[in-house]
């Protein structure tokens, strides 16, 4: 081959070989560097985050690092359908290596209201997308503040993980609450069992000392609201649903620091005060038909209206004391101590007066429901007493036979009516004997 030949074929090779490639290099990477292909590359980037998700991410700005490897900024994200507000997160890190997915969350700010639609499309996009959920997921997030109408509440150390098994999906939190005296997390798991003949979802709650403050899913759960704002939840607690069936156990639950007088406000009767309710066993399977619940309720420092005595004594047998002074006056009825245990047994449910176990009243009778200036006030009697009894005590005046109202209608799934009425008893209401703690009351009349 001629020079000439061989030189203008080594100019063409560098030319087409290395200056175009190099030349097409540069103006590549000059484009990703223009405002244009940034916003182009993140308006796709939202795009997939939305479609994967089914919800509409917003984000202000990104960096991507190496394919997999990206930290957004500015995060928000909304419901799809309504477009509100449900979080905010100021950033977000996402690392992929090898099996696992990894997100870390800064500041991210949760609006209460929305769980409730979040969950239900989180789980139907996830927990029920085997597919969707083959590669582990950890997340963890610094400071997380839950938005309520009741208030905010701050969690420290936040911390996701959501596995696949071969029959289940499995998702666990582990949260803290920022201003908790406790250092051991609340825990909540999730599991998605597929082993059966038909799929059902599993939730477990267990706070391991902790307090969780109901005031943080009032939104999402709105029977937590009627507790009051400082009321607080301590225990385990289990429930189930499905297609055609669900049941919950609240065995070893307790609720603290729960303002009677707030759930009272729509009721026709008046009862104040704090309580603490405690259940040692408390199952509600309405498909099974059956309840089993025992439990005790102790309450301090408050007034019953007259008309919520009256009605006590009338539909479960309590032997009411009053003393004079309180018989003359008109008013609600003040004590000191509220304590009644209680056991319901399907159809059936058995009262008790459980005064005698708090500190600084041993030396009442072992029947003393409520108590004022060191008299007993109400005493329980030994009976057991139809199930429909309890409802007919917190039932509004203009109720019926079946006591069904919006005070009452949500404890109909509780306690069931019998299949036949039970014996009555006969009415016990008169004035207390003078009591100093040592005699035993007499007997009634």
């Amino acid at each position: 081959m001629h020079e000439r030949i061989q030189r203008t074929t080594a100019r063409l090779l560098f030319v087409f070989c290395c200056a175009v490639p190099t030349c097409f290099t540069c103006l590549c990477i000059l484009v990703t560097w223009t405002p244009w292909y940034h916003y182009r590359a993140l308006a796709k980037l939202e795009l997939e985050l939305s479609h994967t998700t089914g919800l509409v991410i917003e984000v202000d700005d990104f960096e991507r690092t190496t394919p997999s490897n990206f930290r957004l900024l500015g995060v928000t994200i909304r419901e799809p359908e309504t477009t509100r507000k449900i979080a905010h997160i100021r950033e977000i890190q996402h690392v992929q290596e090898g099996d696992r997915i990894t997100l870390l969350l800064q500041q991210p700010e949760v609006q209460a209201a929305e769980l409730k639609g979040i969950w239900h499309l989180l789980h139907q996009r996830f927990l029920c997308r085997p597919d969707l959920t083959s590669i582990p997921v950890q997340a963890s997030a610094n400071d997380m503040t839950l938005h309520s109408r009741t208030g905010a509440v701050t969690f420290k150390d936040v911390d996701a993980l959501i596995v696949a098994h071969d029959d289940e999906v499995k998702a666990t939190l582990d949260c803290l609450p920022a201003n908790s005296v406790y250092e051991t997390p609340i825990n909540i798991t999730v599991r998605r069992d597929r082993s059966g003949k038909h799929p059902v979802t599993r939730w477990s709650l267990d706070t391991r000392g902790t307090a969780l403050p109901c005031s943080a899913i009032a939104d999402f759960l709105p029977e937590m609201e009627k507790l009051g704002v400082n009321a607080e939840y301590t225990g385990t607690m289990t429930w189930q649903f499905d297609t055609n069936h669900w049941w919950i156990d609240l065995g070893g639950s307790r609720f603290n620091d729960i303002s009677l007088d707030r759930i009272f406000e729509q009721n026709s009767h008046r009862l104040s005060g704090t309580a603490t309710i405690a259940f040692d066993r408390c199952r509600i399977d309405p498909h099974s038909k059956r309840s089993d619940i025992s439990g005790s309720i102790v309450a301090k420092n408050g007034q019953m209206g007259r008309s919520l005595l009256l009605a006590a004594t009338q539909n479960c047998g309590f032997d009411i004391r009053l003393q004079d002074r309180l018989i003359d006056q008109r008013g609600d009825i003040p004590y000191d101590l509220l304590g009644l245990g209680f056991n319901v047994n399907n159809a059936q449910i058995k009262l008790t007066g459980i005064c005698r176990g708090e500190v600084g009243y041993e030396g009442f009778p072992s029947n003393v429901v409520m108590c004022l200036d060191g008299f007993p006030v109400v005493l329980s009697t030994p009976q057991t007493l139809d199930s429909l009894n309890a409802l007919r005590v917190v039932a509004p005046n203009y109720s019926v036979a079946v006591p069904m109202s919006d005070q009452t209608d949500w404890l109909m799934n509780v306690l069931i009516p019998p299949s036949r009425p039970m014996p009555s008893n006969d009415n016990r209401i008169r004035s207390a004997e003078n009591w100093r703690g040592g005699p035993t009351i007499s007997q009634p009349r």
